[in-house]
């Protein structure tokens, strides 16, 4: 599953200290965004289960991947602005998804995207924007 949200960033600074429950993980989260409901579908689904930054790791507990680690060593902290290598590595770990390849090539170069899934190219759009890549709407 692809990165739809630029949280996911955030998830791998909390879980750089080690593994922790989905409630920890979430009660971090929205210390910093208080919009995001910390037991909420988003923490649990799109910022957790779709993330290819995270596992879980049994017991409702989660912990980095190997690509997760390789972006925790990076310069960065938790709920800041992107640094250049994390914007970076997240375009780099969105092109390897074959399907939000092509929806980030149509974004950059056409402005739309011609992909089926509309909240996947919405979620791509955001992202990208916050990369610096598209300019907000």
């Amino acid at each position: 599953m692809p990165v739809l949200d630029i949280r996911c960033r955030d998830v791998v600074r909390i879980l750089a200290e080690g593994p922790k429950k989905r409630r920890e993980v979430g009660a971090r989260l929205h210390e910093k965004y208080p919009g995001l409901r910390p037991r909420g579908s988003w923490v649990r689904d799109v910022l957790l289960r779709w993330n290819p930054l995270v596992v879980s790791v049994g017991d409702d507990t989660w912990a980095l991947s190997d690509l997760g680690s390789a972006l925790a060593k990076l310069p960065g902290e938790l709920g800041s602005p992107l640094t250049t290598e994390e914007k970076a590595f997240l375009i780099g770990l969105m092109m390897l998804d074959e399907r939000q390849r092509k929806i980030v090539s149509e974004l950059v170069v056409l402005g739309k995207s011609t992909g089926p899934d509309k909240w996947i190219v919405v979620q791509t759009r955001r992202v990208l924007t916050h990369i610096g890549l598209l300019k907000p709407e």
